[in-house]
Order: structure tokens, then sequence, then C-alpha cells
């Protein structure tokens, strides 16, 4: 009697923590991954980072994010609980789009933060290599829609395993080789190309160190600290956020036909909602990291912003004025008329 009280109480309190208290974090995460896209627009826009390479493809991410966050994060608000949002969908067509956008933005998302490691791998190499061509303005497009076609063709797996089925809804017509493919892809070709390019990076960083020698060290370690810390810190973050939700749905593939008792479902899918909302901090953390970590980035987005008050703006009406001379009005009234003509 004692355990049969103790399990009902552990489920109560699990499914009031979640249906009550936790069902609030999506549209907490969509809050702040708007306030940071709005921070990301802000300062990638800038003039001094417009024209940036790495930039352009970070700023393409952070949109992908927020739309990610709209697409696949918002309905998981306005579900009403205890529902599934596949087991309400009622047309194939419908199961295979939304399955397919549930895996395509946030791999798109990824790869966009990929290219951006590799155009700052690029501005480590030599300007006589192939790869630093794709520092080229001109490039950038080509680089988006072929970023676009991988992520797009990393995805397909997904709508191809599921189907609509009457009473059922949206299923898996085979968990076992998409399970397999999803932990195959974002699980570890993902992480380990990011892996490539962070030590392919560091090592030209440090042959730049070496070549330099010991008067320019102080030097260049300032110089390429701040970018260091920055696209590090995003690829090992996107890395953990990744892989504990790829842990999780290992041990779920695993475990989920031994589960047996209420006990047991409630809090084996209580963990599930908490690692897969975890997972959306992926498309929240960009702006807070960039100003965190790299001054650039936080130099650039204060002082843009310090710009708009009133009082910032009357200092630079101020300083130009100082700067510009004084024109004084000529008397001669043929000059006045020449002047105005002109």
């Amino acid at each position: 009697m004692n355990t049969t009280t103790s399990s009902h109480h552990i489920i109560h309190t699990l499914n009031f923590i979640k249906h009550d208290i936790l069902i609030y974090l999506p549209l907490i995460f969509i809050i702040v991954g708007i306030i940071g896209f709005i921070g990301n627009l802000f300062t990638f826009l800038q003039p001094i980072l417009r024209l940036n390479t790495c930039c352009i493809y970070l700023l393409c991410g952070s949109l992908v994010d927020v739309t990610n966050l709209f697409v696949n994060l918002f309905h998981v608000y306005r579900t009403p609980k205890n529902e599934n949002i596949l087991s309400l969908i009622t047309s194939s067509y419908v199961c295979k789009l939304k399955l397919f956008g549930l895996v395509f933005l946030p791999q798109l998302s990824i790869n966009f933060l990929i290219v951006s490691l590799i155009d700052r791998y690029a501005c480590t190499c030599s300007m006589t290599s192939c790869i630093s061509q794709i520092r080229r303005l001109v490039v950038v497009p080509f680089i988006i829609c072929i970023t676009i076609i991988i992520s797009g063709i990393m995805s397909l797996y997904s709508p191809m395993y599921y189907d609509f089925k009457p009473s059922f809804g949206c299923t898996c017509t085979d968990p076992f080789r998409n399970g397999i493919l999803y932990i195959f892809i974002h699980g570890f070709i993902t992480p380990f190309v990011m892996l490539i390019f962070v030590l392919l990076t560091y090592r030209n960083v440090l042959a730049s160190r070496r070549r330099a020698g010991s008067k320019n060290l102080t030097k260049i370690t300032g110089s390429k600290s701040p970018f260091l810390r920055m696209i590090f810190t995003h690829v090992f973050t996107t890395s953990f956020l990744t892989l504990q939700w790829i842990s999780f749905y290992m041990y779920h593939i695993y475990i989920k036909d031994q589960l047996k008792t209420n006990e047991e479902i409630t809090i084996h899918y209580f963990i599930w909602f908490i690692s897969n909302n975890i997972y959306y901090l992926i498309n929240v953390k960009s702006f807070y990291l960039s100003t965190l970590t790299s001054r650039s980035f936080r130099k650039t987005f204060f002082n843009s912003l310090f710009e708009l008050l009133p009082y910032y703006q009357k200092r630079k009406k101020k300083k130009q004025l100082l700067l510009n001379p004084i024109n004084i009005p000529s008397r001669n009234k043929s000059n006045d008329i020449a002047q105005s003509d002109f």
C-alpha cells in the first residue's frame, strides 16, 4: 500500500511539474530567442560587421534559430495537456512536412554555425590557399544555397520513415532505421565535422604564433583570443546540447519497450521533455554567448545601442560642429545669390 501511494505521489508530482510549470519553458525560450535575434540583427547589420562573411553566416543561422523556435517549439506550448502534436495530424502530406521541418531547421542552424567555423578556419589559412576564396562576398550566396541543400539532403530520411495512420496520427513506420539515421547524422557526423575544423583552426593559430616569435606573441594572443573564445564556445556549447539529447534518444530507443509500470513511463517521458527542451537552447544561445565571449561583438553592440540615445546624439552633433568650420554668411548680395544657386 505504501509503495502504491508513493508511486501515485511521484506520478502526480512529475505531471504537475511538467504540465503546470515546465510547460512555460517553450514560451520563455521563444521570448528570449526573439530578443537574441533582434540583438544579432542589430549588431551584425552595423557597418563594421555587415560585410564580414562570418557575420553573414551567423546572422543566417540566427534567422533559422528564431524560425525553428516558432515552427517546432511554439506548438508544444499551444498543444493541450497529455496530447501529442503528431497524433493530431490527419494528413500524410502534413505528417511528412512536419517531420521534415522538425529535422531540417535544427540541422540548418547547426550547419550555418559549421560554415561560419569553416570561414574562420579559412581566415587563418594563407591567402594563396583555395579555401580562402570562400571569404569573398561574391561567394556568400552560393555558400548559403549549398548549406540549405546539404541540410535538406541530411533531413530527407525523416519524411521517408513517417506516415499518417488512421486513429494513430503521424507515426514512425520504421523506428529502428529512423533512430539509427538520426543518431548517426545528427549525433556523430555533425559534432565530428565541428571538432575537425576546431582542431584545424587551432593548429593554424598556434602555427602563426610560432612564426611570429616571442616579440609579437602577446599582440597575436590578444587579437586571436576573442575569436577563439567566441567560435569555440559556440561549437562546444552546441555539441554539448546536441549530445545530451542524442544520448537520451539512444537510451530511449533501447529502453522504451521495457517500460511497464506507469511510474517508469512517467519518469522516462518527464526526462524526455526536459532533455528535448534543453536541446532548443541551441536556437537561443547565439546572441548571449557572443556578447559574453567576444569583445568586438560586445563593443559593436553597445556602441551602436548608445548612439541611439538622445544624449549621445547631442554629443555627436557637438563634435561635428567642433570639427567642421563655421561658415559665416557673406554680406555681399551677389555672393548670397551665387551660394543659394549652388
